[in-house]
């Protein structure tokens, strides 16, 4: 027979647990008296077991909520974000011309304008890839990007027969050609020409020192 009741703070399940030993307890007892008292057990630690759960449930919806509160926050947070960063930007470019009209250039071709703590210059974005044509672009500078089960492309990587190769294709749930902008920015600063392809060069950012 399970111990009475004390005023000890139990868990859910500790107080579940009591409650389904309460209840096997009754059909061994033989005395009125024994069963009046399981009865009186079994109602009290349903009552507290009732404002447990109640407790638990409402800490769960706290929880919920919570979690809600955090998303319109992350929400409205990265709205300023963004929000400061198109500041940022307009700022910035709007500098950029300043500087390239106003600011002479030094011996080395930079462009600067002087401030008594900080300075105001601009110099060129590294030259990256423009792609105007994917289809165009040679699979030598193309990767293949696939999705697929994690068992079909164990078994793929273990049977490749043209049958295999032919299953396992039918498997294929997701295809995206990306083209390789690091082999076409190489081939084409030595000269050569990748079909929908060029080479973009950068444009001219603010550094604030």
């Amino acid at each position: 027979m399970p111990a009475a009741l004390t005023t000890t703070p139990c868990t859910l399940y500790e107080l579940e647990e009591n409650l389904e030993a309460w209840a096997h307890s009754i059909d061994p007892a033989e005395e009125p008296s024994v069963r009046e008292s399981i009865l009186e057990q079994i109602g009290q630690t349903l009552r507290r077991a009732k404002e447990k759960r109640d407790a638990v449930v409402a800490f769960l919806r706290h929880c919920e909520s919570q979690q809600k509160f955090a998303d319109a926050e992350i929400d409205r947070i990265e709205k300023r974000k963004a929000f400061i960063a198109r500041v940022q930007q307009e700022l910035e470019s709007y500098l950029i011309k300043v500087v390239e009209q106003y600011a002479p250039r030094d011996r080395r071709g930079t462009q600067r304008l002087e401030g008594n703590f900080s300075s105001l210059r601009i110099q060129r974005n590294p030259e990256s890839v423009l792609i105007s044509d994917l289809e165009a672009v040679p699979a030598a500078f193309k990767q293949a990007v696939i999705t697929m089960p994690a068992y079909a492309w164990e078994a793929l990587l273990q049977n490749l027969d043209a049958e295999a190769r032919k299953l396992f294709e039918s498997l294929i749930e997701k295809q995206e050609w990306k083209p390789d902008k690091k082999a076409i920015r190489m081939e084409l600063k030595r000269g050569g020409e990748v079909a929908g392809a060029d080479l973009k060069f950068g444009d001219w950012r603010l550094v604030v020192t």
